[in-house]
């Protein structure tokens, strides 16, 4: 059995200061905790607005701190919804997204071990 406290998991995360141009993010921000099947479990803490991001399978995000906007791009055009601490966010898998956080955000995340991709875009 594994109990962890993710308060306490993220007290030693630094804040990764982000931006849509951001190819690599810093490890000192991100904290793997365990993998779970295919996928990893970790907490993430930022602030700033990251790439568009892409994964093959749907993402479990759970806002442990802070508050994000998540906007999804689908066929139909842009969508974007704010969560704050004890909200949860599920991207569907194969949709493009992204996050905005002006402010740091912690988020315990569920997602793909392989398969996702960044795109970079310069606005």
């Amino acid at each position: 059995m594994k109990i962890l406290n993710l308060q306490t998991q993220a007290t030693d995360l630094s804040v990764i200061d982000i931006n849509k141009q951001t190819e690599a993010v810093s490890t000192t921000g991100l904290k793997m905790l365990f993998p779970f099947g295919l996928h990893d479990v970790g907490l993430l803490r930022f602030k700033g607005s990251t790439p568009w991001e892409e994964h093959p399978n749907d993402e479990f995000l759970l806002v442990v701190e802070g508050k994000t906007t998540l906007t999804l791009r689908t066929s139909e055009g842009e969508t974007s919804g704010t969560a704050s601490k004890g909200d949860v966010l599920v991207v569907p898998g194969k949709t493009w997204h992204r996050q905005d956080a002006p402010e740091a955000v912690t988020l315990m995340f569920i997602t793909n071990h392989n398969g996702n991709r960044h795109k970079i875009v310069t606005e």
